[in-house]
């Protein structure tokens, strides 16, 4: 028997303006309509533009499904499937609150609705915000508790701003959507989180803070948005083997963008999951964008790669030139 079809996430908002937001998510199944009711009773609906993730995989070093030890299920990267869906609502009141849902249709007709929740426009000037500023979740042991905690002190959160290294490795899915030991990106920023934690012999399962669903985030690159070169190893052997585009030219003599990007570096995962304001020389990778009375600068500053040495005024993993001390 086929089972019931499920989200891969809750809707998530993106690049909110004084008129309109923007509502991502995703699934595991392309599917045949995706789309968002809103307004007055949800009697206003927009099918949503379906898009498949490139580049996104599982590989021996993932927890995901069965697999708790390296290679256990998965003996070298494997792409995983899964869809992005996204719809732009227009004509909204500026800082006036909407209720939503999304709902998927799978092929065989079958279909999965979110819960209701609401959205607001960008706010008016002057208007008091609960901004969550975070960075650095990467997997690690506190996200969850500390975002359920701030749920549950502050309340309501009405935007996020993320100083960049999400997951550890970019293009691990699972890191972003259901790695098995509870603690993904998504599951702990929608409230659907299952991390254990255990003190004094009292275990506790904490499920993370329902905040994307109704605050916006963005999101900045740190040094784990950033893959390296593609290879037939490991997810991570990629994510360590990131060199200069100038270097990758000469060593390649590659020209065009793509071949470079394979053989440099890249933040393409990152770039497709999010839609992010853009500027004309950066795209998704810096921006500057105004939300309420915030004006928000991110830049593109990560440094993937050191010199090994200092001889050239470099500085190097250990030392520092010694001009600068």
């Amino acid at each position: 028997m086929t089972s019931a079809p499920k989200l891969l996430t809750e809707p998530f908002l993106q690049l909110p303006t004084e008129t309109s937001v923007g509502i991502v998510w995703f699934t595991e199944f392309p599917g045949d309509g995706h789309l968002v009711a809103y307004g007055e009773n949800l009697l206003t609906t927009v099918f949503a533009r379906t898009t498949k993730l490139p580049g996104i995989r599982e590989d021996p070093q993932s927890r995901v499904g069965n697999q708790t030890v390296d290679g256990e299920v998965y003996k070298e990267p494997v792409m995983r499937h899964i869809w992005r869906h996204e719809v732009e609502l227009t004509g909204l009141t500026p800082g006036t609150p909407i209720c939503y849902l999304v709902t998927s249709v799978r092929e065989d007709g079958e279909s999965v609705s979110s819960r209701i929740f609401t959205l607001i426009p960008n706010p008016p000037p002057a208007t008091p915000l609960k901004i969550l500023l975070t960075s650095d979740h990467q997997l690690k042991p506190m996200v969850a508790a500390n975002l359920q905690k701030a749920v549950e002190t502050v309340g309501k959160i009405d935007l996020v701003l993320f100083a960049g290294d999400l997951v550890n490795v970019s293009d691990r899915a699972s890191e972003w959507f259901d790695d098995n030991r509870g603690g993904a990106f998504f599951p702990c920023l929608q409230g659907r989180a299952k991390y254990e934690m255990e003190k004094n012999g009292v275990k506790t399962i904490y499920t993370g803070g329902e905040i994307l669903q109704s605050a916006p985030m963005y999101t900045c690159i740190g040094n784990h948005e950033v893959m390296g070169r593609v290879a037939c190893g490991s997810i991570n052997d990629e994510f360590d083997d990131t060199i200069p585009r100038a270097v990758a030219k000469e060593l390649y003599g590659e020209s065009d963008e793509k071949s470079l990007k394979e053989k440099s570096f890249n933040t393409d995962t990152y770039e497709h999951i999010f839609t992010l304001p853009q500027s004309q020389e950066g795209g998704k990778t810096y921006y500057a964008v105004t939300y309420g009375d915030i004006r928000l600068v991110v830049l593109y500053a990560t440094n993937m790669w050191r010199h090994f040495r200092t001889n050239q005024g470099y500085k190097g993993k250990y030392a520092e030139p010694e001009a600068d001390l």
